[in-house]
């Protein structure tokens, strides 16, 4: 189904496309852009943040969520609602979306995700002392919604997250507005509260986010807990301010004549200027939003080695946040400037790409201040090269390996592994997604979990760990007695509580177990929320492992983290100890729940 729901996506994409370009070429592509002077002009907008994001009403709308979700496909496909996520009080929505707002004829809205965009079906992780507590930045996005394909906006852009915060005035009831504090502040001028950037908004098939062009921009930068707050209490809101530079209609990479307008337009600049400006060391135009890489060149090393003071590395993405003047009036480009002198004069702010990027930098190369830094045009135009020329790969490979060697050798390796050695390492190291509810808040559904299954497992398995394991008979039989079928390689997961010679196991009250007269190892088990038919309740009226006076010598106990939806040994009895096949060492997927060597 998910096979037959990708190709149908593509089909749709390419009809969509296809049918835009010929209406590009035919009504638009004799257009020219639209510029809106030498000054932009700056709209104020504020909006409130309350309504979910709609259902796909559609299979097509469907296929085109799923195609756009970054979070683990296999989590969405099998969730019942993948729209909401748990947090310490009531759920809140994955995605919050603002009513539409003009700006200079343009509509765009705000796209919150109020636990972040990667996050699971829980946006809740465990402290140190065991509590839930949520964790994790909160994103936020603007999004332009062309009314004719091809249609483009160069724009910069400041946005904040507010909450109205009442206060008892006499008799009145007063709304006065506090700003949520964001963790840092994308481009110039640096601000606590605000989020500001700049880049070129396009139709989505047009978008080439190197090249500064995009569709929806924003980033995770708030408080997930305190933006949770403010949406459930109902006064959340967005403000902020979008300066308009100018306008194009047209911009199809199918109009005529081809390799003109649009992204593949934008690409086929970057390319030739890639070999004629860059590689002559001439005056380049440098424009927000695009991502540049800096050179080591020689007879520059002198100007490499300054730029290494101002933390501007070779072989590191930066992408220019904003850009101003020599005087500090913001522009979208330095070819709006006259002069060669003034084009030099330019100030660009830089960010490295990617937020691990970003605190590496920080610790291994001292920097004090945050991003973004500010460095002239010119000090950069002999260096600086695009993502598309290829005298940047070799840098960015080499500057790849400082920052973190054992991960791209680790690639590498893989990539050039031969394939009997890939087979046997096959057979050692596998990669699992969690394909249910049963172990959360511990492990989510969707979760990719890399597993080490090296011989005697067993013996480097202790009480409280979790393992991967093979069925054994009576749940085997519970499965197909349900219609389901499994294959040989059919793996579960559940985390060792009893281990052999074991007394006194049995179910007490609220579904929970004893072992030793003590209660079961492992995190609380009602965090979870009970499934609606309660089906555990009539598995364990008749449950295998609701009591037994001693397990023998070569059994476990195992139980799923959340009891109120995990079939486990209280249903299926103990598990034979050569059943178990791996345990898992890290989990990969998603990025903002990475945890390398556990304990999970």
């Amino acid at each position: 189904m998910l096979g037959f729901a990708l190709r149908m996506k593509r089909i749709l994409v390419l009809f969509e496309l296809f049918v835009a370009c010929a209406r590009g070429v035919h009504a638009y592509g004799l257009k020219s852009g639209n510029s809106i002077g030498s000054k932009p002009i700056t709209h104020s907008f504020s909006v409130p943040l309350k309504n979910p994001r709609p259902k796909p009403t559609s299979l097509a709308d469907k296929f085109i969520e799923l195609w756009n979700d970054p979070r683990p496909i296999t989590s969405l496909v099998a969730s019942a609602d993948a729209s909401y996520v748990r947090t310490n009080e009531n759920d809140v929505p994955y995605c919050v979306v603002s009513d539409e707002f003009d700006i200079g004829g343009e509509s765009f809205q705000i796209l919150l995700y109020p636990c972040g965009r990667f996050v699971g079906g829980s946006a809740l992780t465990s402290s140190d002392n065991n509590n839930q507590v949520m964790s994790g930045p909160a994103s936020a996005y603007l999004r332009y919604l062309p009314k004719r394909y091809g249609d483009e906006i160069d724009i910069a852009w400041k946005l904040r997250l507010g909450a109205y915060k009442q206060s008892l005035e006499g008799e009145d009831i007063r709304q006065e507005p506090t700003y949520l504090h964001v963790i840092t502040s994308g481009g110039l001028p640096r601000s606590n509260n605000t989020w500001s950037a700049a880049m070129s908004f396009c139709s989505a098939l047009e978008a080439v986010e190197s090249l500064g062009r995009t569709t929806d921009w924003g980033s995770s930068i708030w408080s997930a807990e305190q933006v949770s707050k403010a949406y459930r209490d109902k006064y959340l809101f967005a403000e902020g301010e979008i300066s308009v530079f100018a306008k194009r209609s047209g911009e199809s990479s199918f109009a005529l004549p081809l390799f003109t307008k649009g992204g593949l337009g934008s690409v086929y600049r970057a390319v030739n200027r890639s070999s004629t400006q860059e590689k002559t060391k001439n005056q380049r135009e440098f424009k927000v939003g695009e991502v540049i890489v800096a050179r080591n060149i020689p007879g520059l090393e002198s100007d490499v080695e300054e730029l290494k003071q101002q933390f501007v590395y070779p072989g590191i993405d930066y992408r220019i946040m904003t850009m101003t003047d020599k005087n500090g009036i913001p522009i979208f480009s330095t070819n709006s400037l006259e002069s060669d002198e003034d084009k030099c004069q330019a100030r660009l702010s830089l960010r490295p790409c990617g937020w691990k990027l970003q605190h590496q930098l920080w610790k291994g190369y001292g920097m004090q201040t945050d991003w973004p830094i500010e460095i002239d045009a010119g000090r950069l135009v002999k260096v600086a090269a695009t993502r598309f020329n290829p005298e940047s790969a070799i840098p960015r490979i080499v500057s790849a390996f400082k920052r973190d060697w054992r991960m791209y050798s680790l690639a590498l390796a893989v990539a050039l592994t031969p394939i009997p050695l890939a087979l046997v390492t096959r057979n050692f190291v596998s990669f699992y997604v969690i394909p249910t509810t049963s172990m959360e808040p511990s492990l989510l559904k969707g979760d990719l979990m890399m597993v080490e299954k090296l011989p005697r497992i067993y013996e480097r398995t202790h009480r409280g760990d979790v393992v991967l394991f093979r069925p054994p008979s009576a749940l085997v039989d519970i499965v197909r007695n349900n219609g389901s079928q499994l294959s040989s390689s059919s793996l579960f997961v559940k985390r060792i509580v009893g281990l052999p010679g074991d007394e006194d196991i049995f179910l007490v009250e609220n579904n929970d177990v004893l072992i030793n007269s003590k209660e079961a190892v492992g995190p609380d088990r009602n965090l979870c929320p009970d499934e609606p038919l309660r089906l555990i309740n009539s598995y364990l009226k008749n449950g295998k492992g609701i009591k037994i006076s001693k397990l023998g010598n070569d059994e476990v106990y195992v139980l799923g983290d959340c009891k109120a939806v995990s079939v486990d040994s209280r249903v299926f009895g103990p598990l034979p100890k050569e059943n178990i096949v791996g345990k898992p060492i890290a989990r990969i997927w998603p990025i903002n729940r990475f945890k390398l060597f556990g304990p999970f």
